[in-house]
């Protein structure tokens, strides 16, 4: 069975400062659970802790799932969207907020062995700085040390790290997929791994494949948030929708690799449709990922050849109908 997730968030409150109100309005726990069951290939749903943990117990979150025949992908840390944070969570300068966001990661760890859930993703977005001159050695001790207290935490679970460029911060600590691997490194710990979310990758103009392929060499564990933009924002748009050919690489890059692990999505259909939104970006998911094991050694062929000639003329006579 194909292991394909959606973040639970895509199907409430969207807002954004334009419009702080709300794009959409806020859905119960229940009915975002019934709107992702409803969507075909949809598997598993990503949590966000604590919010959705929030007047229920684990085991009553874990109930209403298997009553629509979904599992638990991923749990994700929320440091960012708390007022609290706005100066950092883990990297804060105030010891009584660094501790307070470092036991909030320790308790989500507890929830997610609670209920036999292995990936956890930590997005740091309140982590990093705005303005030149700031304390960035410092910060940057600081997130080493409070990663190593949170993975000595850590038991047959795994933190990903996920990375983005920038916002809500102007710069972000973790930034991109090189610095991400030069923190686990920093940290000694086999406990942490990267989450790629497409989106933020192509933000920090990184190709993804290459990405996938940098993890990989490290031995670095991998999680995954689909979507799409244009480049230079955080767009969280239909995946496939504007790159085409970047997760055509993508897709092939992870199947070279054996990847075995969730495709989450991730995204914000401000204006969409979100149960649509989602329905496409699985459905071109799964049909990519199927063209590209169907024909392996087609691809392997030609882009051993490092000849982007024939690299070309075989994506193209693979996806393109009548393409001669």
């Amino acid at each position: 069975m194909e292991r394909y997730g959606v973040g639970l968030w895509i199907f409430g409150r969207l807002v954004d400062r334009f419009i702080s109100p709300e794009y959409k309005p806020d859905k119960s726990l229940d009915e975002r659970i019934k709107i992702a069951s409803t969507i075909p290939l949809v598997r598993g749903v990503e949590l966000s802790y604590p919010s959705d943990f929030q007047g229920y117990s684990p085991e009553a979150v874990m109930d209403r799932l298997r009553d629509r025949n979904l599992e638990i992908s991923a749990i994700n840390i929320d440091l960012f969207s708390r007022p609290k944070w706005q100066k950092g969570s883990i990297t804060s300068p105030d010891d009584s907020i660094r501790r307070d966001a470092i036991e909030l990661i320790k308790n989500g760890i507890d929830l997610a062995r609670r209920l036999n859930v292995r990936d956890i993703n930590l997005w740091l977005g309140q982590d990093g700085h705005d303005y030149l001159f700031s304390n960035h050695r410092d910060r940057w001790r600081l997130l080493i040390d409070s990663l190593r207290d949170v993975a000595g935490h850590l038991r047959n679970e795994k933190l990903y790290l996920e990375y983005k460029h920038k916002e809500p911060r102007t710069h972000s600590l973790i930034s991109n997929v090189g610095k991400a691997v030069h923190i686990i490194h920093r940290v000694e710990s086999d406990k942490l791994g990267v989450t790629i979310d497409t989106g933020h990758a192509l933000m920090a103009d990184e190709n993804l494949a290459e990405s996938v392929y940098l993890l990989a060499d490290s031995n670095i564990p991998l999680m995954l948030h689909l979507n799409d933009c244009y480049g230079y924002w955080d767009d969280d748009m239909i995946v496939a929708s504007i790159n085409l050919l970047k997760f055509i690489e993508f897709f092939y890059a992870l199947e070279d690799v054996g990847y075995n692990g969730w495709y989450d999505l991730d995204m914000y259909p401000y204006r969409e449709d979100p149960v649509k939104a989602c329905g496409q970006s699985l459905k071109i998911i799964h049909y990519i990922r199927t063209v590209i094991k169907e024909n392996k050694s087609k691809l392997d062929e030609a882009i051993k050849l490092d000849d982007p000639h024939k690299a070309l003329d075989t994506v193209w006579n693979l996806f393109l109908r009548d393409f001669k």
